[in-house]
């Protein structure tokens, strides 16, 4: 998705072409949502080219989300965005923050414990193929360096080559008949 960082528009208007350009969508969609979640553009110039501040391009980047990233529908998106309105507007806004944040540090924790069991396995691993590298240096050396291919159940590799009968020249050949 592309995202559209308030800091980075350092613009007071973009045109309808920038936007689109911005979202990565035609201009034609953006005067589509226009209408359908009635949004209000703030400035038109005197040829009637719209002009998009950028708390209209946030706007917009949150219709994209909904319909774009996530599948809704337009109906979906129109009701999604009235619940966000809302939710930014209630003090459990705060608790829901406050939730997602101890989720996140949980996740974190989490993330950390599974790469400090993981490490330990890979130490452990480590450990034994470094045991098992010093006994085969203290063995007399084997026949085979590589095993047989019956203990790997592989196929077995082709013979090199086979001294075949080659025809004599009085046999009758397929070209005879």
């Amino acid at each position: 998705m592309p995202n559209i960082d308030n800091q980075i528009l350092s613009k007071l208007y973009y045109s309808i072409g920038e936007v689109a350009d911005l979202l990565q969508v035609n201009a034609s969609l953006l005067r589509f949502w226009e209408k359908e979640f009635n949004l209000s553009v703030s400035k038109k110039n005197k040829k009637g080219n719209r002009l998009y501040t950028a708390k209209e391009i946030e706007k917009i980047q949150r219709i994209y989300h909904f319909v774009k990233i996530e599948g809704y529908t337009l109906e979906g998106a129109k009701k999604a965005l009235k619940s966000k309105v809302e939710l930014n507007s209630t003090p459990q806004n705060e608790v829901l923050e406050a939730t997602a944040a101890k989720n996140a540090r949980l996740d974190q924790n989490a993330s950390i414990l599974d790469t400090a069991a993981l490490i330990s396995k890979l130490e452990a691993i480590k450990k034994r193929l470094l045991s098992l590298n010093l006994e085969d240096l203290s063995n007399e050396p084997k026949e085979s360096s590589l095993p047989s291919t019956q203990e790997n159940n592989t196929i077995p590799s082709k013979p090199k080559s086979v001294n075949k009968p080659k025809p004599s020249a009085d046999a009758p050949t397929l070209f005879d008949f």
